[in-house]
C-alpha cells in the first residue's frame, strides 16, 4: 500500500512503513486507514494530526485523526535512536461525521445529501432519498443519526470506484458474486438464533389516534419503540445484515464492503474487509480478513 503526502505525488517511502491496515465498512464512514512508520527523515513532521494523506487503489483522501509515538525501538541509525509512530486516518469527506457538532442540526423532509452536508460532510453520493426527520444535538457525533436514518431505510453507504452510493440491503444481497473463495470448513462461522432474536428487534409505534402500528413482528423477538415511525421505516429497521462467517485469505484489495462472495454455495455480503501488510525479514507480508453476513427479515 502506498501513502502519498499530496494528491499528485510525494510518496511516503515504503521502507519506513512497518505495518498498515486498510478497512472498508458498511458504515457512515466507509473507509479508514491505520499504519505504523519509522520516524526518520522528518516523517513525523509530515504526518501531523489534521493533515490530509492519500492512499488506496482509488487514491482517496484521508484525514489523520490520531498519532501515537511508541517507545524507542532500541536501534540506532546514524546518531539517532529508531522510533515508530502509529497513525489513524478516516476518509476525509466523511470524517466530520465522527466529530461532535458545534451547533444542533434539526431537519425535516430533507434530502439525505443535504443532511450529510449540514453535518459537515462534503461528499457527493450517486443516489438520494428523502429523510422525514433528522436531529443531531450539539456535542453529538452525526454518525449515530446518519446510521439510524440508513437503518430506517434498510440501506447502507457503499463506496464503489471512489464514489459513494446509497444502496438498499436487499439490492446489495441480490448482486452477482464477485468471487467464489471456495472456503467451507476453514471459514470461522457464527450461527446463533438465540443471539439473533435478541439483537435484531422488531419495531412498533403509535399513530395520532393512539393505535399501535407494527413492523416485522418476529416470534419471540425483542421489541423496540420507534417514535413517530412510518410503517415503511418500521419494516426496514428490522432488515439487517447478520455476520455469519469470517474468512482469512491472501490479500484481495479488490474486494470491499458491499461486495458479494460465494462461500460454500451460499452468497454472502462483505460487511467489513480489512487488508493488511507487515514488514517481516525485509519483505512485506500481505493478508486480508473478510467479515461476511446474510440478510435477515428482508421485506
Amino acid at each position: 500500500m502506498n501513502v502519498y503526502l499530496s494528491e499528485n505525488g510525494d510518496q511516503l517511502p515504503t521502507d519506513v512503513v512497518i505495518r498498515w491496515v486498510s478497512r472498508s465498512d458498511l458504515t457512515p464512514i466507509p473507509r479508514s486507514l491505520e499504519f505504523t512508520v519509522k520516524l526518520i527523515d522528518g516523517v513525523e513532521a509530515k504526518l501531523k494530526r489534521g493533515a490530509t494523506i492519500w492512499s488506496g487503489r482509488e487514491n482517496l483522501a484521508y484525514k489523520i485523526v490520531k498519532t501515537q509515538k511508541a517507545p524507542p525501538l532500541g536501534e540506532v541509525q546514524g546518531k539517532e535512536q529508531q522510533q515508530a509512530m502509529s497513525v489513524i486516518a478516516l476518509l476525509a469527506s466523511c470524517a466530520p461525521l465522527a466529530e461532535p457538532v458545534a451547533q444542533a442540526v434539526v431537519m425535516r423532509d430533507a434530502s439525505f445529501s443535504a443532511v450529510l452536508r449540514s453535518c459537515g460532510a462534503y461528499l457527493r453520493i450517486g443516489s438520494d432519498f428523502s429523510v422525514p426527520r433528522f436531529s443531531c444535538f450539539r456535542g453529538t457525533q452525526p454518525s449515530y443519526g446518519v446510521a439510524r436514518v440508513l437503518q430506517e431505510e434498510g440501506a447502507a453507504l457503499v463506496l464503489v470506484g471512489g464514489k459513494l452510493q446509497v444502496m438498499r440491503l436487499t439490492d446489495i444481497a441480490k448482486q452477482a458474486p464477485v468471487d467464489d473463495i471456495g472456503q467451507v470448513d476453514s471459514s470461522a462461522k457464527v450461527d446463533s438464533e438465540f443471539l439473533e432474536l435478541q439483537q435484531v428487534p422488531s419495531f412498533y409505534t403509535v399513530d395520532d389516534s393512539g393505535a399501535i402500528i407494527t413492523g416485522q413482528m418476529g416470534e419471540s423477538r425483542v421489541i423496540n419503540f420507534m417514535p413517530r415511525g412510518e410503517p415503511r421505516q418500521l419494516r426496514n429497521a428490522s432488515c439487517v445484515l447478520v455476520r455469519t462467517k469470517t474468512v482469512d485469505s491472501q490479500q484481495c484489495q479488490q474486494i470491499q464492503a458491499g461486495s458479494v462472495l460465494a462461500v460454500g454455495g451460499e452468497n454472502l455480503v462483505v460487511i467489513t474487509a480489512a487488508h493488511a501488510g507487515m514488514q517481516k525479514t525485509g519483505a512485506m507480508e500481505s493478508t486480508s480478513r473478510l467479515w461476511l453476513g446474510r440478510l435477515v427479515n428482508a421485506t
